[in-house]
């Protein structure tokens, strides 16, 4: 299933193997530095600290979730008035991606996002961004429009990010199975290279 792409080279070493590498270290920092307490009220604290082996030096590394653990729900309005239940989604696979427009890695790695939810999309996969934008549709359907993002968009009104923040940093993205569980976290952009193989799995899962 791999060949179904190209890799397109979007992420630049000179711009993005310095920033996975800083993402790297904010991780291994607040990993550290957070207390038990802290990490179980939070997505992120659910997973594992130890990253999984790196299939792209160009892409933020994935953790792996340290036990079965559901994924909180929530339901939002997306940009086209429909309502988004990640309940709703079980028996698919989830590519839950927290964005910004003024964020770099947000823009070199979404055209990753919209080839990988085009090839993947009848097979099973959604992918849903979440912007936390606090200017709205003002710049976000711009973004939408300048990198033809075909996948769901939610603009947080704060309660989704109550639920999954705070996080380490922009954009981090999450990896749910097809029973609703979190399985992989990332913080940092992520390539095709890097996510394509742990998609397969869980969607033949």
């Amino acid at each position: 299933m791999g060949s179904a792409f190209r890799y397109s080279g979007n992420l630049r070493a000179r711009s993005v193997a310095p920033a996975a590498s800083v993402w790297m270290m904010v991780l291994a920092l607040a990993l550290s530095g957070c207390s038990a307490e802290r990490q179980s009220n939070t997505a992120e604290g659910r997973l594992s600290s130890e990253p999984e082996e790196r299939l792209d030096p160009f892409s933020s590394p994935l953790y792996a979730a340290q036990k079965v653990a559901p994924a909180e729900d929530f339901a939002a309005p997306l940009l086209n008035g429909e309502n988004f239940q990640l309940s709703d989604q079980k028996g698919k696979v989830i590519l839950f991606n927290i964005w910004a427009t003024w964020c770099a890695p947000c823009h070199q790695e979404t055209p990753e996002f919209v080839q990988l939810y085009n090839t993947y999309k009848e097979k099973g996969l959604v992918v849903l961004g979440v912007s936390i934008d606090e200017q709205g549709r003002s710049v976000v359907d711009p973004f939408v429009e300048k990198y033809e993002v075909n996948y769901p968009i939610i603009i947080d009104d704060g309660s989704i990010m109550e639920k999954y923040g705070p996080t380490m940093g922009i954009p981090t993205s999450y990896i749910i199975d097809k029973k609703g569980h979190l399985r992989y976290f990332a913080v940092g952009p992520l390539t095709i290279k890097e996510l394509l193989p742990r998609i397969e799995e869980l969607l033949y899962e």
